[in-house]
Formats: C-alpha cells, sequence, structure tokens
C-alpha cells in the first residue's frame, strides 16, 4: 500500500504567507474595517450584495471542473484555483467577519487576529493541496473506476462557508472569534476530507447553494442556509480531525 504523500511548511512558507497576511491587513485599513470608530456595524445591503457575488463565486467554482473534462484544460487551472480561492474564500469571509465585530470594541483585536490567522491558514492549505494534486498528477493518471481521492484538510469553501454563516448568524464575538479560529485550524491540520464530488456530496452542495440563492432572493431567512452550512460542515472536519489524531496518537 502507497504511503500518503503529505507536505511540510517551511520557514519560507511561512513568510510567503505573512507576505498575503500583510496584504489582508491592508486590505483592511483600506476598507475602513480596522482602524475605523467602533460601532459602523455592517449594513444589511453590503452583506447580502457580499454574499451573492460569494455564492456566484462558489458556483463558478462547481462547475470549473467539470467544464475542464468538458472542454479541455489549458494547464492554467491549478494555479487560477489558488488565486481565485484566496481572494474568495479566504479575504472576502476575513473581511466580512471584520465588518460584523465592529460594533464591539472590545473584540475588534481579538477578531483581527483571528481573522489574520484564517487568511493565513487558507493560503496555506491551498499551497499544500496544489502542491498534493501535482505530486498525485506525476504519479499516473488515475485508473478508471478509481474513486477521486480525499482533500487533506478542510478545503477552502467550506472554511469560506463556516466563516459566512459565522458573520451571517451573528454570534456573541467570543463564540465567533472561537469558530473562526478552529477552522483556520481544520484548514491546515492533516486528515482526510470527503470529496464533494461523490452523490451525498454534490446533493449537499447543490442544496446549499439552492438555498443561499433563495435567502438572497428574500424567500427563506439568510439564517437558514447559513445555519445548514455551519451544521453540516463543520462537525464533519471536526469528527474526521478528531478521528485522524486518535488513530495517529
Amino acid at each position: 500500500m502507497t504511503a500518503p504523500v503529505r507536505a511540510r511548511i517551511g520557514v519560507a512558507d511561512l513568510l510567503t504567507v505573512g507576505n498575503g497576511v500583510c496584504g489582508f491587513l491592508a486590505l483592511a485599513v483600506l476598507a475602513r474595517l480596522w482602524l475605523v470608530e467602533p460601532g459602523g456595524g455592517l449594513p444589511h445591503r453590503v452583506l447580502v450584495a457580499c454574499l451573492l457575488l460569494y455564492g456566484i463565486g462558489m458556483l463558478f467554482d462547481v462547475l470549473d471542473g467539470p467544464a475542464a473534462r468538458r472542454f479541455g484544460s489549458t494547464g492554467l487551472g491549478a494555479g487560477l484555483d489558488t488565486i481565485c480561492d484566496t481572494i474568495s474564500f479566504g479575504l472576502l469571509p476575513a473581511m466580512l467577519l471584520l465588518a460584523r465585530v465592529q460594533a464591539d470594541d472590545a473584540w475588534t483585536y481579538p477578531a483581527l487576529a483571528a481573522a489574520s490567522i484564517y487568511v493565513g491558514a487558507t493560503i496555506l492549505r491551498l499551497a499544500r493541496q496544489a502542491w498534493l494534486e501535482r505530486v498525485r498528477d506525476a504519479s499516473g493518471p488515475r485508473r478508471a473506476g478509481e474513486a477521486q481521492p480525499d482533500f487533506t484538510g478542510m478545503p477552502s469553501p467550506v472554511g469560506g462557508n463556516c466563516v459566512l454563516a459565522v458573520v451571517v448568524l451573528a454570534p456573541p464575538a467570543p463564540a465567533a472569534v472561537a469558530v473562526i479560529a478552529l477552522v483556520a485550524v481544520l484548514l491546515v491540520a492533516d486528515f482526510p476530507y470527503p470529496s464533494n464530488k461523490t452523490v451525498l456530496g454534490a446533493v449537499f452542495v447543490g442544496g446549499l447553494l439552492l438555498a443561499s440563492f433563495a435567502a438572497l432572493a428574500g424567500l427563506i431567512s439568510l439564517a437558514v442556509p447559513s445555519a445548514a452550512a455551519l451544521v453540516g460542515l463543520l462537525p464533519v472536519a471536526v469528527l474526521r480531525a478528531a478521528r485522524s489524531l486518535v488513530r495517529g496518537s
């Protein structure tokens, strides 16, 4: 049996991530989400507009793989995936979190720290997954009927969905910061997370997207898809990470 491929994170990688985190902090300042007077909050129409763009981006993310298989790939897909996923599933959820906790002055800096850690974890997770996929591709194509390999750690769209669910549900700031920190750990943890290319995964993702667009159209509450995302995604990652930790100990 072939040993699982693992990617080590080195000092140089952390310095590169530091560059990305600094860029995020600069964007937060530019967007007036950090160095501002508290109490501004997050206007509902701004939240809805951001969620709509996020949902469309997630739909594109779901469709790009089938499109590449149907029409062929230019070879740019892996690099584009990493860049665009960092923006849509890393930077956007983190900045929305900062906007949400603005009203609570005591939690501005803890939220900023959690958001920065989340952005850094997203960058690391995407870089590691890209490396793992290159290694798997170099080992040769999958045999006919061979199952899609699991992800390593929580996928970035799942992490983004969990963070946005926290933004929409707006729990007390300590709970929000704790959940974001947990998501950041799960993004870089070493455990198998099921691929969404299974029937069950495709049904859940499709249902979540439909519910999200229905909520954005005002047909149901935004809390419905948000709660479904948090309850349906976060426990899976926690249980799988815990199982992997127990087996590895």
